[in-house]
């Protein structure tokens, strides 16, 4: 059974900078890293209405790509087994959800490492609301990489 490091990514620096903090953890821990980055599902009456859902599927992949452009071959240099995924909905409720279900499985996620873009008013400065979540929806160890001070 593989243990395995879950970086929620969105393409953000502070994304990048929990990438990179998990490679060099997965390196001396011989972990692999499953990088997942969530897409809104565009589930509403307008976007239905207008937009095909072979048109949305479509602009979710341009999206992942636009997200995710350069880390594989950051992944592929450090040679660390890793998997990329995208995921549809709610980051909060697909990262929690990906966590359980790991669980069931061959590549159990024993760590979640992020970043915290802290956007939410509420929680700035401190965390971000997807963070704040996942910490306590307690379905294992996080470490959050803060947000620089600017």
């Amino acid at each position: 059974m593989a243990k395995t490091i879950l970086v929620p990514f969105d393409g953000s620096s502070n994304a990048n900078k929990a990438l990179d903090w998990a490679i060099s953890l997965a390196k001396v821990s011989g972990f692999k890293i499953l990088l997942l980055n969530v897409q809104p599902s565009f589930r509403t009456v307008h976007a239905k209405t207008f937009f095909s859902k072979s048109d949305l599927e479509e602009y979710q992949q341009q999206l992942f790509k636009e997200a995710t452009e350069g880390v594989e071959d950051k992944l592929k240099t450090s040679g660390i087994p890793y998997n990329l995924k995208l995921d549809i909905g709610d980051p909060k409720e697909r990262i929690v959800e990906e966590v359980r279900n790991s669980a069931k499985g061959e590549d159990r996620i024993e760590l979640i490492v992020m970043g915290s873009r802290g956007t939410n008013p509420v929680f700035s400065g401190v965390l971000g609301s997807v963070s704040y979540a996942i910490i306590n929806a307690g379905v294992c160890p996080v470490t959050i990489i803060p947000q620089e001070k600017k």
